[in-house]
């Protein structure tokens, strides 16, 4: 792959007390580079030349894991020291490197000064997939990346990094420390299309966003769009903040809001009597049953709150969706409610880039459509964070609360016309209607438009099988299905691993009318029953009474010993990772085939009929 008319290189570095090694992928010929330095050998010279490239600095991009916080610190401290870590003994440069690893990890916040040197050296160019993929607090480790890419080998090394690592193991380690790398150059091929997007901004807005996540990326955006226009310098528009500690919710509420229900209309009193603090995000809720529908309304947000239940149209019913286009965006627009230390200038900014987006989406410009899309979301999460410029609750609060009573005033016609609300959240209204009730809907969002002045995008759903107000599937006009929360079933990158066969069995037995243990036990992909927890570093793996590596990748199975997780510190605090069934640890992929893997597939399927009889016993009780 070449970035930046630079060849990447994929690295990673481990260290012990007496040994450091680094590992070098070159991604277009796939040769590997090693240097170590130990008792056996010391490679500092030749390391040190390789990320300086030998003169040759413009044709290398290295690209890590986590490298910008930790391998990209440690290398630029060898180069930095290199004419003195030459003329020591091995032992002491291994010294010298572990103690600045140990300085490095125990640093969380990144705070402490004296890394910053090395932090920001600029002797080679690198980028950061870590960084590039997640903001600060959704970042997960490269072996939690590993087990939701399905990556070949989730190896996690069964050593102690804090104590010397006996010559004979050396290799053993190398052999971990490539792993790392490979797993490293397959997700770099999987953000292809993330790597893409910001290699067009950086040409076409002049901005280093490689290592970037996509909120910092559109904040960074903003913050040069707005400097520019404005001509206030960056690090003081950094300092800006329009500040508010208790909001009162009536001076946020926009003059329109009104309903005909005498329900809502109580609603909508009791919260203009309410004083929120800004600061508190789970402040004030209200929970109230409308037309056998119980809602939540308040700071979080809106919501419906449901049990299962599944929705078929009859013959002369139709069930709709209706949500607001791009909402706070579009509420942010119309009533100019951006941050207000930035004035009309931000709103009109902001304006200019939704008016881009669509002609971008228009003219099938895909990249730079996903770009505008993601800066047009950032504002109202920025917007709530004391840390950044455009911090502004109130007006946040404006348009989250108005945006939720903007619902409402649709559920409201609704009812008035004899709808059934199905569910209520962020996204919208989904409602099932008589079909000659079509015309009154269409007029009913019509009149909430011209009132509001935002405008509505609806749909229809052929059944709509809901589970809890963000697990839920349906049908859309045509056979699409669209999937969310557990029913989902690709799995998403850092986000988790669950067995995907539970979800597809549930979805193809109501919609295609297919067993469960046809779905089931004719998946012939393992990584559709694969499935992995999160476990703590203060806890002990066990499967059965074999010690194993914390995070591990596994399937129920009907010859498996159970998985547990012991903690050192309570002997008794023992926990079984599936108490339903023992497990087979799939770490590393082999070609035995499906049917010799003895998968458990009582348990799948017990798992899915669960999800339906929680589907048909509420469904019965409706009659």
């Amino acid at each position: 792959m070449w970035i930046r008319n630079r060849i990447v290189y994929v690295y990673d570095v481990e260290i012990f007390p007496n040994c450091f090694h680094c590992c070098c992928k070159d991604t277009e010929t796939s040769r590997l580079y090693k240097f170590e330095i130990s008792e056996r050998r010391n490679q500092l010279e030749d390391l040190v030349g390789f990320f300086l490239s030998e003169g040759k600095q413009s044709m290398r991009m290295f690209c890590g894991y986590n490298n910008h916080h930790y391998d990209d610190v440690i290398i630029n401290y060898i180069i930095d020291y290199s004419h003195t870590l030459a003329s020591l003994p091995y032992w002491k440069i291994c010294q010298s490197l572990f103690n600045l690893s140990t300085t490095i990890v125990e640093d969380e916040d990144g705070s402490r000064e004296k890394l910053k040197r090395w932090k920001y050296a600029h002797y080679f160019e690198s980028m950061d997939l870590l960084t590039m993929q997640f903001s600060q607090k959704l970042r997960v480790g490269l072996k939690t990346m590993q087990v939701t890419m399905h990556y070949k080998n989730v190896y996690e090394y069964e050593g102690d990094f804090d104590q010397p690592l006996p010559v004979d193991k050396i290799d053993e380690m190398i052999a971990y420390n490539i792993n790392d790398v490979e797993s490293t150059t397959e997700l770099l091929s999987r953000l292809k299309e993330q790597i893409d997007l910001r290699l067009f901004i950086e040409k076409e807005h002049g901005i280093d966003c490689l290592s970037m996540d996509s909120v910092k990326m559109a904040e960074t955006f903003l913050l040069e769009e707005y400097s520019k226009r404005s001509g206030i310098p960056k690090n003081v528009i950094k300092e800006m903040r329009s500040p508010m500690d208790y909001i009162p919710l009536k001076d946020v509420i926009l003059p329109f809001i009104k309903y005909k229900n005498p329900k809502l209309q109580d609603v909508l009193e009791d919260m203009k009597k309410q004083i929120v603090y800004s600061k508190e995000r789970k402040g004030y809720e209200k929970k109230f049953v409308l037309s056998n529908v119980v809602y939540s309304v308040g700071v979080g947000g809106i919501h419906s709150i449901h049990t299962p239940k599944i929705f078929h149209p009859k013959d002369d019913e139709h069930i709709g969706h209706a949500d607001v286009t791009s909402m706070y965006p579009s509420l942010l627009i119309k009533y100019q409610l951006g941050p207000r230390h930035l004035g009309k200038l931000f709103c009109d900014i902001f304006e200019g880039i939704y008016y881009e987006r669509i002609e971008a989406k228009r003219t099938g410009q895909k990249i730079k459509n996903l770009f505008l899309k993601i800066v047009l979301n950032s504002p109202t999460g920025k917007m709530q964070q004391e840390v950044s410029w455009m911090y502004d609750p109130f007006n946040v609060f404006k348009i989250r609360i108005n945006g939720q009573l903007i619902l409402l005033m649709l559920v409201d016609r609704l009812l008035e016309l004899g709808c059934e609300i199905i569910q209520v959240n962020t996204d919208g209204v989904v409602y099932r209607a008589k079909n000659s009730l079509k015309e009154g809907i269409e007029r009913a969002i019509s009149e909430v438009e011209q009132i509001t002045q935002l405008g509505f995008e609806v749909d229809e759903y052929e059944a709509f099988y809901q589970y809890a107000i963000n697990d839920y599937f349906g049908v859309l006009k045509g056979g699409e299905i669209e999937e969310k929360g557990m029913f989902i079933t690709k799995t998403k990158l850092g986000k988790g691993l669950a067995p995907v066969v539970i979800p597809k069995a549930v979805i193809n037995y109501f919609v295609h009318n297919i067993p469960v243990t046809e779905t089931i036990e004719k998946d012939k992909d393992i990584r559709d029953f694969l499935m992995s927890q999160a476990v703590d570093k203060k806890f002990k793996v066990m499967h059965g009474d074999k010690p194993v590596q914390r995070i591990n990748r596994f399937y129920a199975s009907t010859n498996g010993e159970y998985l547990y997780k012991d903690n050192p510190e309570d002997g008794r605090d023992r926990t079984n990772m599936l108490t339903k069934s023992g497990v087979t640890i799939l770490n590393k992929f082999d070609d035995t085939p499906i049917e010799d893997r003895k998968i458990n597939y009582r348990y799948y399927t017990s798992e899915a009929k669960k999800i339906i009889a929680d589907f048909t016993e509420q469904q019965l009780e409706l009659f």
